[in-house]
């Protein structure tokens, strides 16, 4: 009697059906573990990948892209599941910003568009020379935006002094000013260079930025701006975010 019971309860297993029914990531991919041979292969593998593609698009977290192209290699999500990883994965080297971060990046995301990955040997070089640059606490100043003393204070006005003390000339270096919050964050970001042969948009420098840095050299810089983020702290980061050293091919210009 209990054998028939047996083969009668195995004969009613249900493991695709259950599988359907808790249509979770765990419970397919248990399913394709338990049964890789099933008759239901197809759907379920289909399933599981929707599943995987739905939780990378939501948390765009580098180990669920990962997930997806690992498990589903030959997926149609592919090139966007590929750009979501390199997105991702810039996002935490730009966080670090070290030189080991950096190549991590450019090795582990070969497939990233030709920007990225340009924009990522860029800052590779910055990495590699941010800890020769001293940079002076930002000063924060509200300003005439047209320069007259007598005017208006329309603007704010940052600058920062920067020495050069490593044992290189630097012949463009853009730097990054990072407008806080209270708490720190990120807000917005404008970019002005230190040494350059024009401004933004070709348009004219100061004949000072113009120079290339030289070892031991000090320069100041300055900027101002009429527009700023709405909750800003009034508090402000600085830091270099191109480098190119005379002489050497640039990543970044």
């Amino acid at each position: 009697m209990l054998p028939l019971l047996l083969t009668l309860l195995v004969g009613c297993a249900d493991p695709f059906g259950d599988a359907k029914k808790a249509d979770t990531i765990e419970a397919w991919t248990t399913y394709l573990a338990t049964e890789p041979s099933g008759t239901n292969k197809m759907r379920a593998e289909k399933r599981l990948e929707e599943l995987l593609v739905k939780k990378a698009e939501e948390s765009k977290a580098i180990p669920d892209y990962d997930a997806v192209l690992k498990r589903f290699p030959g997926s149609k999500k592919k090139k966007d599941m590929q750009a979501g990883r390199a997105n991702a994965a810039f996002a935490v080297a730009d966080t670090e910003r070290t030189e080991a971060g950096w190549k991590k990046f450019i090795v582990e995301n070969e497939f990233a568009d030709a920007a990225l990955k340009k924009r990522a040997k860029s800052m590779l070089t910055v990495a590699k020379y941010a800890s020769a640059l001293a940079m002076t606490e930002p000063v924060v100043e509200q300003v005439n935006l047209a320069e007259d003393p007598k005017g208006p204070k329309d603007g704010w006005g940052f600058s920062t002094e920067v020495a050069n003390n490593s044992d290189k000339t630097f012949d463009y270096m853009v730097l990054e000013l990072v407008f806080l919050d209270a708490d720190g964050k990120k807000l917005k970001a404008a970019t002005y260079p230190l040494v350059a042969g024009t401004g933004p948009g070709g348009m004219p420098i100061e004949e000072a930025y113009t120079k290339p840095l030289e070892p031991g050299a000090k320069r100041a810089w300055k900027y101002s701006t009429g527009e700023v983020p709405e909750g800003w702290s009034q508090k402000v980061s600085i830091s270099p975010v191109s480098i190119n050293v005379a002489g050497e091919a640039a990543a970044d210009k």
